[in-house]
């Protein structure tokens, strides 16, 4: 069974960046590895970067340490205010309709963000992203790999809704993830992995840890892995 249609997307993600904001922790590593792609196709020391999707701000944060001009977009208020009082540039929308104007950035991220979209919303939000960034800019992105949805359904006692718990709308394969992007970017890299802290666990825990990144490139659902791109704007 398919999941149902929410309105209620914004209060599941309000919930999790305001009240639970400790479930982004193990996104760490995957948002350092975005980072460090960032910085290896960077062209000066201060690259425009917007990234979509706040979470616990770690993202954000990194960028800023390394000296980037960072900007945050995203539909929670609250999660806005708090980076903007750290002095981090951020501002409350939606990924479908950017308040930024056109060729603002060098780099944009949607790490985790496609997959909570439904299908008017994610091609009305790549036509932003492809507005908003410069030409041959940077669009990187991440989605789980081929989830099932129906494993991750939940429902509302008090009114019977069937919903995905993390608000998920969509399941992506390599191929699906291409024919997306294809109209507007050129994808440069596309890879499967798990994105997992391998170090400071101990000899077990790296054993452990690379085993699931094997794994998860593989594709076993057991390893939970995660789609992951790099494209450049079409000329």
């Amino acid at each position: 069974m398919e999941p149902s249609p929410s309105n209620d997307q914004d209060k599941i993600w309000r919930h999790f960046q305001n009240a639970a904001s400790e479930s982004f922790a193990a996104a760490h590593p995957r948002l350092l590895f975005l980072l460090d792609l960032i910085a290896a196709r960077a062209t000066g020391p201060k690259p425009r970067v917007l990234n979509i999707g706040i979470g616990d701000g770690f993202f954000e944060r990194g960028a800023k340490g390394r000296g980037w001009e960072v900007t945050a977009l995203d539909p929670d208020g609250e999660a806005v205010k708090r980076l903007v009082d750290e002095g981090i540039p951020a501002k409350a929308g939606l990924i479908e309709a950017m308040p930024f104007g056109d060729a603002s950035f060098d780099f944009v991220v949607a790490s985790e963000v496609i997959e909570h979209l439904h299908p008017e919303q994610r091609a009305a939000g790549l036509a932003e992203i492809q507005r908003v960034l410069a030409p041959r800019g940077w669009f990187l992105g991440t989605v789980p790999h081929h989830e099932n949805l129906t494993e991750q359904q939940t429902v509302c006692p008090a009114c019977g809704h069937l919903f995905h718990r993390w608000g998920h709308h969509a399941s992506f394969t390599f191929d699906n993830i291409r024919e997306l992007l294809a109209p507007q970017f050129d994808v440069d890299d596309l890879q499967r992995t798990a994105f997992v802290d391998i170090w400071g666990r101990g000899f077990v825990g790296f054993i452990k840890g690379i085993l699931r990144v094997l794994l998860a490139k593989l594709g076993e659902p057991i390893a939970v892995p995660t789609i992951w791109w790099i494209a450049r704007k079409s000329q």
